[in-house]
């Protein structure tokens, strides 16, 4: 079976630290430990095993990320053992791994925050291949600004076999957040963006689920009330950051948009459209936006929504979906909001 290394013994054992480089935001005093050599790593979870099946729970287990535990189950181990010489392997790469269902909360959280630590000036960078064109210019871009040559492998769904590779840990939101503002707050003065009001309705118009249903008697309202209703989709990624930046307030239905929320300037108010989540897995999705704006400083309003079921998802969500939680949660479904509940955003305006 697996076994898992515990921080202690990362930092005072010489047969594990030499396994480890450090890479420190002086900064922002933040420092990452990133894993060397070869390693076994799937490209769902990014939870790397080194060759004597040693891993490390405490620096690559993802802040809201379901339980890891199958990986210690002999079921497992004996699984790995048997196909272990049939993975595909990839060489000298830095892995810097992305959401496979292409997720722009979990590539921006997650795993972007984890380019800072990039300390050679010439890299070849793993993702997944489901990356979406937009967050890899995103990436690209960055690596520029920081005058790093980057080349891109792409890996599919499966285990892989990394010889002389690194992966850096992820971090907890609060820790990502800081150092993405870090970075990015010194870019997006820079970055040219189209001159919007500063109330903001973003639309999920060509989304396949949490569309709002009644929305065109929402949106009559805002315009009413001075509001530039936008589908960032529309807009490469440090532009839709930059939108967020400017804004002073931001209706929006829930979804990986608000994400760009961690750009906003403190006291900016936030309105998210919601539906309730009742499943034990949905606990911590729930208030995910409310978290953050509490973090950051940002006045955070929630406004409910009644749902309506939805017979469309896409090709991403139907592969890495659980079919039951795909039909069941709220999270999957369209909403709906009474004529009650636009009042009620109307007049907390």
């Amino acid at each position: 079976m697996l076994v898992d290394i515990n921080e202690n013994k990362i930092l005072k054992d010489d047969s594990f630290k030499k396994f480890f480089l450090s890479a420190t935001l002086q900064d922002i005093k933040q420092n990452c430990k990133i894993f060397t050599g070869d390693f076994y790593l799937d490209s769902f979870n990014y939870f790397p095993i080194s060759n004597n099946f040693k891993t490390f729970h405490y620096l690559f287990k993802k802040q809201d990320q379901n339980s890891l535990d199958h990986f210690y189950t002999d079921h497992f181990y004996k699984n790995l053992i048997d196909k272990k010489n049939d993975f595909k392997i990839i060489k000298n790469s830095y892995v810097l791994g992305s959401s496979p269902a292409d997720n722009y909360f979990t590539n921006l959280i997650h795993f972007f925050p984890r380019i800072f630590f990039i300390n050679e000036k010439k890299i070849n960078l793993v993702i997944h291949r489901n990356l979406s064109n937009k967050f890899r210019t995103l990436i690209n871009t960055i690596c520029k600004m920081r005058e790093i040559d980057i080349t891109f492998s792409f890996i599919d769904d499966g285990f892989y076999k990394f010889e002389n590779c690194l992966i850096p840990q992820f971090f907890n939101i609060k820790k990502s957040i800081n150092i993405n503002k870090f970075f990015l707050d010194a870019v997006l003065p820079n970055v040219k963006a189209p001159e919007f009001k500063s109330k903001i309705y973003i639309r999920r118009d060509n989304a396949d689920y949490r569309k709002i249903i009644n929305e065109s008697d929402l949106i009559e309202k805002l315009r009413k009330q001075g509001f530039e209703i936008i589908n960032p989709q529309h807009f490469e990624i440090l532009t839709q950051m930059k939108i967020f930046l400017n804004a002073d307030l931001i209706i929006s239905p829930y979804g990986s948009n608000l994400s760009n929320i961690i750009f906003c300037k403190p006291g900016t108010k936030i309105i998210e459209i919601s539906p309730d989540f009742n499943n034990e897995y949905e606990k911590y999705i729930s208030t995910r936006y409310k978290d953050i704006s509490n973090m950051i400083g940002l006045n955070f309003l929630k406004v409910n929504a009644d749902t309506v079921d939805t017979n469309k998802h896409s090709e991403l969500a139907i592969k890495y979906i659980n079919s039951d939680i795909l039909h069941n949660s709220n999270y999957y479904k369209h909403l709906i909001l009474k004529v009650s509940e636009i009042d009620k955003i109307i007049n907390s305006l």
